[in-house]
């Protein structure tokens, strides 16, 4: 990363006094599909050589050539990359087996669960998705990281990160699978015939604040005769506008909605009724149709979104594609928490498993290349010559010949905010779901209605809860 990147980093990271990811993520398989790995020659004597890197002072048997056998156990919804890194590990590792089970994202809070209940079966390592992460660590059932033997330190991650893994009282519960700053992707086409310009930095001046994307939103609007517009719909809007200045407004079963969302909704209640917005949903087919049909200028775009969002749903549009900030700070959008199981009699192999595939191990160079995945730590991103900057992405052809890392890292990256996820997160994020729908239908609702109609939702959800 570059070195002035970096001090702006190291100094945000100095003000945390302790610690604080696909919800989208694409590649779901059928639940229940299984497979278990086998061992492979590699007397790779250097594991764990990365420990030191995130702060961990124990190192695994499993890491050691001639080591004890060990058996850990994965489930995962994203059978590409859960069979090759375990594969690629097992192969380093050659003590190491490793059984996995493909579990749809749909499916995995409810397994886990009853998992968890039964006593048996549970998984050494454990994945949470954005839509129930705060649920999944509620249980009380993870290890908390920034603890003995882990040591994860909250300078050593990007704040986003800290917090999206953190419990309520600064506990650790789970590092990113793959991170999830978020910009937005747009069509180069559109842009040019609407903004005169398909440069991405360009388009972050004009789009830098919502008072400037609301102009350009008209602006798009009104040139296209209503054919194009600046955002697929309200729902994917929501998405936005929730995750970005973020701050605690859970406490306990006490819910600060007025104080949390009223800024988030006079925003939104500004687009929907000045009519400047698509009528698509999020995760639908209309809206998976628009990319490719040139309908919508910008979507909501992490990482994890270049493949499941924009080439998946558009795969003759290589090199139509591009880039860029949102308005004002970075986001997050979607994400995936790995976790251990603090039932697990492999913690030690478990935790070896996460430092090399997840957090700066040579697994991370691995993901990357394969699959495009990107740490949340920092260090392999501190020298501007890193492969994450030196060698081309999966995607970075599919979007105009754009540096996809640099920019995710050293543009969005920095500025992002995470929301600590506690138990009641995912009821009061669909029940703004809830109400972004009921937005749609009534282009006329006011912020004063959209708020009440968000409490009604809330409570309806949370009967216990009390709503502010």
């Amino acid at each position: 990363m570059k070195k002035k990147i970096i001090a702006v980093i190291l100094a945000s990271a100095m003000l945390i006094a302790s610690l604080s990811a696909c919800g989208n993520s694409g590649g779901s398989s059928d639940s229940g599909s299984a497979s278990s790995g086998s061992s492979a020659a590699d007397t790779s004597a250097d594991a764990g050589s990365e420990s030191a890197d995130t702060g961990s002072d124990t190192q695994s048997d499993a890491g050691a050539a001639g080591g004890e056998e060990i058996t850990l156990t994965i489930w995962d919804w994203d059978e590409a990359h859960l069979n090759h890194m375990t594969q690629w590990y097992m192969e380093k590792y050659p003590n190491v087996k490793i059984e996995t089970l493909v579990v749809a994202a749909t499916d995995y809070f409810q397994k886990f669960q009853s998992a968890v209940a039964s006593g048996s079966g549970v998984p050494d390592i454990v994945l949470s998705e954005m839509a129930y992460r705060g649920r999944l660590f509620d249980l009380g059932v993870l290890e908390d990281l920034s603890k003995e033997p882990y040591n994860v330190k909250a300078e050593d991650m990007f704040d986003f990160a800290n917090r999206l893994g953190a419990g309520p009282n600064g506990e650790l519960y789970g590092v990113e699978q793959q991170i999830c700053p978020s910009g937005f992707a747009y069509r180069r086409d559109l842009a040019k015939e609407y903004l005169g310009t398909d440069d991405p930095d360009e388009i972050a001046d004009m789009i830098s604040s919502w008072d400037k994307l609301f102009e350009v939103g008209q602006q798009v609007v009104e040139k296209s005769g209503g054919k194009v517009t600046v955002f697929p719909g309200m729902t994917v809007l929501k998405d936005v506008l929730i995750n970005k200045n973020v701050r605690d407004y859970i406490d306990g079963d006490t819910i600060d909605l007025t104080g949390r969302y009223t800024d988030v909704l006079e925003t939104a209640t500004k687009f929907n009724q000045a009519g400047i917005l698509g009528k698509q949903e999020d995760s639908t087919p209309a809206m998976a149709n628009s990319y490719a049909a040139g309908e919508v200028l910008f979507y909501p775009c992490a990482p994890w979104s270049l493949k499941w969002g924009v080439a998946t749903n558009d795969p003759d549009g290589s090199g139509n594609w591009g880039l860029t900030k949102a308005p004002e700070d970075g986001f997050t959008y979607g994400g995936t928490s790995v976790s251990i199981y603090s039932g697990s009699e492999n913690k030690d192999a478990a935790w070896q498993y996460i430092q090399e595939v997840y957090c700066t191990g040579e697994g991370v160079e691995e993901a990357y290349k394969q699959f495009g995945f990107m740490t949340g730590f920092k260090a392999p991103y501190e020298s501007s010559d890193s492969y994450f900057f030196t060698e081309k992405g999966q995607y970075d052809d599919f979007f105009g010949g754009q540096n996809l890392a640099d920019y995710f890292i050293n543009k969005i990256a920095i500025t992002t905010q995470g929301q600590v996820q506690t138990k009641h997160e995912s009821n009061v994020r669909t029940a703004l779901t809830n109400v972004a729908t009921q937005m749609t239908g009534n282009p006329s609702m006011t912020t004063e209605e959209a708020l009440e109609a968000l409490k009604t939702e809330v409570q309806t959800l949370i009967p216990n809860a009390t709503i502010k």
